[in-house]
């Protein structure tokens, strides 16, 4: 947490905050909130997501600098004025604007970090609701590979081809396709296959539309999730209970727990 749908609806709120505003600050914020001013000309902000993965763009009269952000388990944004920005818990990077507001990055437990540049290490894939078609044959070009050999519960979370696709969008998609989540991806025939990937694109758009998951340490900047009108399955105890793959649990019907 947060997901792929958690991540867009952060950027959507970065771009809103942010726009017609200039910034002349930017601040890394250590343990203590002792910031560190890092030096840079006035900038404009423009954020685009992929996924999980969060691009936050300073956009100056000389260059376009980026910033990766890797949002953690708790990682989440505030727009405030620059006076109150001590009221705010675990800050991590700190942006001040000309009029004096400041938009800050911050996050607890296993919280957010970012580095100036581009993304590096873990490889993934295109974005599943806004590059559907790449998303798509990215599956189906690849899908003999070793690792669609393991059960769809744990494929799901192959970010390199399910981007922004975590533990509770997996619940619902198996759940809602009423799958097996211990059958491998490889043993689906043609049209299984296309049902997952359309079912992938279908959650990520409604959980998004209803306001992201509100589930444990996110919480929507703009407020007013209805995250709970739309969850059938994740930590649905009458009907579901937790299995894991690789190194997750998710929650799975009971009807489809393996014994051990």
């Amino acid at each position: 947490m947060p997901e792929g749908t958690e991540v867009r609806i952060m950027s959507d709120f970065i771009n809103e905050k942010s726009n017609n505003k200039i910034f002349n600050r930017i601040f890394n914020v250590q343990k203590g909130n002792i910031p560190e001013e890092i030096p840079i000309d006035n900038f404009k902000i423009n954020s685009y997501s992929v996924g999980k993965q969060l691009t936050v763009s300073l956009i100056s009269e000389s260059k376009i600098e980026d910033i990766s952000v890797f949002m953690g388990m708790s990682g989440n944004w505030e727009f405030i004025e620059t006076e109150k920005w001590k009221n705010v818990k675990f800050v991590r990077l700190r942006m001040d604007t000309l009029d004096g507001w400041s938009l800050l990055l911050h996050g607890s437990y296993m919280g957010p970090k970012y580095k100036f540049g581009k993304f590096t290490g873990v490889k993934r894939g295109p974005d599943i609701t806004r590059d559907y078609e790449r998303f798509r044959s990215n599956i189906l070009e690849n899908k003999e590979k070793k690792c669609f050999q393991k059960p769809l519960g744990e494929v799901l979370m192959n970010q390199e081809y399910f981007n922004g696709i975590g533990a509770y969008l997996n619940s619902e998609i198996l759940g809602r396709l009423d799958l097996d989540p211990n059958k491998k991806f490889i043993d689906l025939n043609e049209s299984e296959a296309e049902d997952v990937i359309k079912m992938c694109k279908k959650c990520c758009d409604e959980s998004y539309e209803f306001g992201g998951g509100e589930l444990k340490d996110w919480s929507n900047p703009f407020g007013g999730s209805r995250i709970d009108e739309w969850i059938r399955f994740y930590g649905n105890e009458d009907i579901c209970s937790k299995q894991k793959f690789g190194e997750r649990k998710i929650w799975i019907q009971k009807k489809f727990i393996k014994k051990f």
